[in-house]
């Protein structure tokens, strides 16, 4: 299986790899990619625009390595989707191709190519276990259930609300009223008093 990542479409998706300049922009997808591996154990490409304003370049593309990860940049002015859509169709296994992006052009040229799809968010949060496929298009099989936690969590706060109301129903105990007179503390005052 290899992922084949639409990178611009990923990165302006999420403000968590906003930057000053499209380099580093990059890297931060990047550094995501070599952290999370959402990907899973599979081959991960990442493929980004850099059309060139000179009408005579050649429609094509570069692939290089940018801190271990497979990258394809465009040529000339052929786009980021272009290389994708070219990627699939020349591919020997397109069923074995997953695209991330939010692309539905994208989407809509590969529909019939046989590789699978998946959104952006689904390839940010899913760390790349449990997936299924269903109708060409990679999903979770199970949704994270986080109720499991948010029992957890509710008894840890209903304890330590109990806890705290029995230690504030002792110390109420242990307080006088304000009818009742404290001797200890009178005594106190006044033994201070005398010794100034």
């Amino acid at each position: 299986m290899e992922y084949l990542v639409d990178g611009y479409n990923v990165i302006r998706y999420s403000e968590m790899f906003s930057a000053r300049t499209l380099e580093q922009q990059r890297n931060k997808l990047i550094d995501f990619i070599l952290r999370y591996n959402p990907q899973g154990k599979n081959k991960i490409t990442v493929v980004f625009d850099c059309k060139s304003s000179n009408p005579y370049e050649p429609d094509s593309w570069t692939t290089t390595t940018i801190k271990g990860i497979k990258t394809i940049f465009s040529e000339g002015q052929k786009s980021a989707d272009d290389v994708i859509v070219e990627y699939v169709d020349n591919s020997q296994r397109p069923y074995n191709i997953v695209v991330v992006t939010n692309d539905k052009g994208i989407y809509r040229r590969i529909g019939g190519k046989g590789a699978k799809k998946m959104s952006v968010a689904e390839f940010i949060y899913n760390r790349a276990k449990n997936e299924s496929v269903v109708n060409n298009v990679v999903k979770m099989k199970q949704k994270d259930d986080f109720s499991a936690i948010s029992r957890e969590l509710s008894d840890l706060w209903l304890k330590d609300k109990s806890s705290e109301n029995k230690n504030q129903k002792s110390k109420n105990k242990n307080k006088t009223s304000d009818t009742e007179f404290d001797i200890t503390a009178e005594l106190s005052d006044l033994w201070l008093k005398e010794d100034k």
